[in-house]
Parts: structure tokens; C-alpha cells; sequence
């Protein structure tokens, strides 16, 4: 699940084209991103301008990291906090799709063919 959601904060990315010069995450900053998944449980996600992003999931529990840029199209999202027991798994690279706003709701599908319904809502909740 933690694939789908981090890829999810990539899919909203402004449909900007390949110019990299601009912040493809800009859309992202001070809203929510909500990611509802086939069980009905929601995760709320913070992207930061500062290269940080945090996922809050229904448990109470936070999930905090990084990303950075691997190429014009591929955002790369390392979890640290907290620490991963398997550091090779602390990192996800997703391609961006774009097109995204706030106000927007959408369907994806993760790795495995599940549906998860994506939004974007002004302000952070």
C-alpha cells in the first residue's frame, strides 16, 4: 500500500510538459492528498516544498520522508521516520502522470490491480 500512495503523490503532478525548471509538485504544497483504498481506510498526504512529504494514516500513526527528482518524469520517495527495518525497501521511484488539481478526484490502480480513489482538497485537513 505504501507504493500506491507515495505513487499517487506523484500523480499529481501539474501537466506542465517535461520542463523540469518548474516544481511539478507545486499543486501539492499547504493542500491534502487523500488516498481512499478498496478497504474504505484513508491516508491523508502532505507534499512540502522542501523536498518532504508525510503520510497520515486512519491508526493515527505518521509516516515521514523525502523525495527527490530521478529525471524530468520520476520523483523518488525514501521513507525515514520511522527508520525502515529494510533499508532496501525505504525507497520508491514512480513515474509522474500530471494533470492533476486541487478539487480533482481520481481512480489508480497500484501494482496489483487494486482501485484506490485519489483526491486533492484545498488546505491541509
Amino acid at each position: 500500500m505504501k507504493r500506491i500512495i507515495l505513487g499517487a503523490v506523484a500523480a499529481l503532478a501539474l501537466s506542465v510538459g517535461a520542463a523540469h525548471a518548474e516544481d511539478l509538485f507545486a499543486v501539492a504544497y499547504g493542500n491534502s492528498v487523500t488516498s481512499t483504498g478498496p478497504d474504505g481506510k484513508t491516508v491523508t498526504i502532505y507534499v512540502n516544498a522542501d523536498k518532504t512529504w508525510e503520510q497520515h494514516l486512519g491508526d493515527g500513526k505518521v509516516i515521514k520522508g523525502t523525495y527527490n527528482w530521478k529525471d524530468a518524469s520520476t520523483a523518488c520517495f525514501t521513507v525515514t521516520d520511522p527508520v525502515p527495518k529494510d533499508a532496501s525497501k525505504a525507497t520508491n521511484c514512480d513515474h509522474i502522470e500530471g494533470g492533476h488539481k486541487v478539487g480533482d478526484t481520481w481512480t489508480q490502480k497500484d501494482d496489483n490491480g487494486n482501485v484506490y480513489t485519489m483526491a486533492i482538497k484545498a488546505g491541509r485537513s
